[in-house]
């Protein structure tokens, strides 16, 4: 083996540069199939069930992405887990992220010409009005962590902190945080994955980046939207979760260019909560501007009027209009102005400290 192709593995292992000229100039071979061809996203709690995920995430990515996450899991050692911290990131998510922190930076330094500001904020946060789609946009790209056996997160970046300990192959952090780092970091690339090198956490298959670091010209995936989802695990104080249980997936008709579903229909069963004769808790989920329709079936023994509020979130909670009664089917319509939604027949009491104040 000649010393150039040693070299050029290495550097493919170790990342490449990702310039967004470079990613707008992979061709994105789905781009020519019809949406019922394109390759599916998976619910990761479902489809990996050995990989452990952070609340609140949006739980999707592509098959063939999570079939190598499932790899990576089966190759670490007895008693660890990988932590997922971010998979699919809907439009809207990467469009708060990149316009929130391009305001800070606004903030900071006011003196600094747009080229700059956008410069500072595109290292942070992939742009959104390329050709190319963010790589958490396409299902392509995962974010993980390392658990031990104990369950605590493994440390990956002492002494340093911050962006200081980002850059995967750091010679500043120590030698159990790399060990750690490293530990993950194999078990990854083994799997499939390629790395970002800025981002020790951040790994991809199948998007524009991915292509770039790995030396390819096409890449499979453009953008995704995840399935408008009816869940029933949303918890609180405020809220009981065993008010409802979902009968069918809510199922997308319509899909704009990106993958957006437009309109969706869903069906659930409602279960009485004896305990208070409450009797729903539901959140409606990656929903925001998606015309939808849902009809609930009540338990036969309930004869009063069920009124439905809904809040963006779980507090400051209004009467739904927008709903109708036959018999023991609830139907009820709403085109939501938020990623997530939540309905239920009984508003909670305001929060302790809102009682207070």
């Amino acid at each position: 083996m000649t010393s150039s192709s040693t070299s050029s593995r290495r550097s493919r292992k170790l990342g490449a540069p990702e310039p967004i000229a470079a990613l707008n100039r992979v061709r994105i071979l789905e781009l020519d199939k019809p949406w019922t061809e394109r390759e599916p996203l998976v619910d990761v709690r479902i489809h990996c069930p050995d990989v452990v995920l952070s609340p609140h995430l949006c739980p999707y990515l592509r098959r063939t992405v999570a079939d190598m996450l499932n790899r990576a899991q089966a190759s670490l050692p007895p008693g660890y887990k990988l932590r997922v911290s971010t998979c699919l990131r809907t439009l809207d998510m990467q469009k708060s992220g990149w316009d929130s922190f391009f305001k800070r930076m606004q903030e900071e330094h006011p003196n600094w010409p747009l080229s700059a500001l956008r410069r500072a904020t595109n290292k942070y946060f992939a742009p959104y009005d390329q050709k190319a789609p963010p790589g958490h946009c396409t299902g392509g790209a995962v974010d993980v962590g390392l658990l031990g056996p104990d369950g605590n997160p493994l440390d990956m970046i002492a002494p340093t902190k911050g962006w200081e300990a980002a850059y995967t192959w750091s010679d500043k952090i120590g030698l159990e945080a790399k060990r750690n780092r490293m530990m993950m970091v194999e078990a990854m690339l083994n799997a499939g994955f390629s790395n970002c090198r800025d981002e020790y956490w951040h790994y991809s298959w199948g998007d524009s980046a991915w292509a770039v670091r790995v030396g390819k010209t096409e890449c499979p995936y453009g953008w995704a939207y995840p399935p408008v989802a009816l869940e029933t695990d949303f918890s609180g104080k405020d809220l009981r979760i065993e008010k409802a249980q979902v009968a069918n997936p809510l199922i997308e008709t319509e899909r704009d260019w990106h993958g957006r579903p437009l309109r969706a229909r869903g069906r659930f069963d409602i279960l009485p909560n004896r305990e208070d004769d409450r009797l729903f808790a539901i959140g409606l989920y990656w929903a925001k501007g998606v015309d939808v329709e849902l009809e609930a079936c009540l338990p036969e023994e309930i004869k009063r009027s069920v009124p439905v509020f809904v809040g963006d979130g779980k507090e400051q909670w209004r009467p739904l209009e927008t709903y109708e009664r036959q018999g023991n089917r609830l139907r009820i319509w709403l085109c939501p102005e938020a990623d997530r939604v939540y309905l239920t027949d009984f508003p909670p009491p305001p929060k302790e400290a809102d009682q207070q104040s």
